[in-house]
């Protein structure tokens, strides 16, 4: 897909990896739309790159409404959507005081969201330009890691949504779009430590990103996310040992 001109919606463009997804696209002449929770962040994000700020919480339906009849008024259409807003919450299932609040909260970010936004930006998506909708999983999608008991599940559906739309959404000329990094060196994957990966710059994963959009590459392992699929594949019991050696801070 040819990606200037475009009218790109990117959920949590106001820092991390949709910060970074925010200064490249804009640089290459589309017009780009962040969301987030903080307004300020976002704010600061939009007057640096020149988005377009939509504070609010992705995983809110009235949010999502007020997001999208926002575009639709301003631009009439959504030429891609980038579903790139997520945490990842570490936790002991069994002590923890708040396990049943992390776990709803992980959830609705991680999985509903994303599913919830693109069904509601699907009028906007159809008439767009060679539209198309990027899911941002994990390599964490192959992989549990014993220390986050829900954020390699909320991936792993995720992926699974990806195939199932792929093929539900091409007869209405949407593209899906799936991009699984490895740990990226961002503040959210800032306190997990371990000797098995090396944190990847987020400049050089939404590059490789972008490439794989114009390259038409629907399902993309970036940097060691694809050792960690094929580990998953031939020694799952291996792969989650290592996985559970990562520390977090």
């Amino acid at each position: 897909m040819k990606l200037n001109g475009k009218i790109i919606l990117v959920t949590g463009g106001g820092r991390g990896i949709g910060l970074e997804f925010t200064r490249q696209l804009a640089a290459l002449g589309n017009t780009v739309i962040i969301t987030g929770r903080n307004k300020a962040t976002l704010e600061t994000a939009a007057q640096e790159t020149g988005a377009e700020p939509l504070p609010g919480d992705v995983t809110s339906a009235q949010d999502q409404d007020r997001w999208i009849e926002e575009i639709r008024v301003r631009h009439g259409r959504i030429d891609l959507l980038i579903n790139n807003a997520g945490i990842l919450l570490p936790y002991d299932f069994a002590s923890d005081a708040d396990t049943l609040e992390k776990i709803e909260r992980e959830i609705a970010t991680n999985s509903v969201a994303p599913l919830t936004l693109t069904r509601r930006a699907l009028p906007l998506l159809k008439v767009g330009d060679a539209p198309a909708v990027l899911f941002i999983s994990s390599a964490a999608a192959f992989v549990a890691a014993a220390a986050t008991p829900v954020y390699s599940g909320t991936k792993s559906l995720l992926h699974h949504s990806a195939q199932a739309l792929r093929h539900q959404l091409a007869p209405l000329g949407i593209t899906i779009f799936e991009a699984m990094p490895p740990v990226v060196d961002t503040d959210m994957g800032a306190g997990l430590k371990s000797d098995n990966f090396k944190k990847m710059a987020p400049d050089k994963l939404v590059r490789g990103i972008l490439k794989g959009l114009r390259e038409n590459q629907q399902e993309m392992l970036l940097g060691q996310a694809r050792q960690v699929k094929w580990l998953s594949r031939i020694a799952p019991g291996f792969a989650f040992r290592q996985f559970s050696k990562t520390e977090f801070h």
